[in-house]
């Protein structure tokens, strides 16, 4: 699934970036219009930077299964 053409996604979805952050969706999405794709917004899920939010193309990350 690409989700960097996806006009949304749900709330919920976790995911661990290439820097091994623990991220979960919010169910925000923001379109790049000067690259015609779709980031989303994520919110950090412990360590530091817990709480904080910001958009992600989540192709660049790995989806956890729960």
């Amino acid at each position: 699934m690409s989700y960097a053409q996806s006009e949304s996604v749900e709330a919920g979805l976790k995911f661990k970036t290439s820097s091994g952050l623990i991220v979960e969706t919010t169910g925000v999405t923001l379109h790049v219009d000067s690259r015609d794709l779709y980031v989303h917004e994520v919110e950090i899920q412990e360590g530091v930077g817990q709480g904080n939010r910001y958009y992600h193309n989540l192709d660049a990350a790995e989806s956890i299964e729960e």
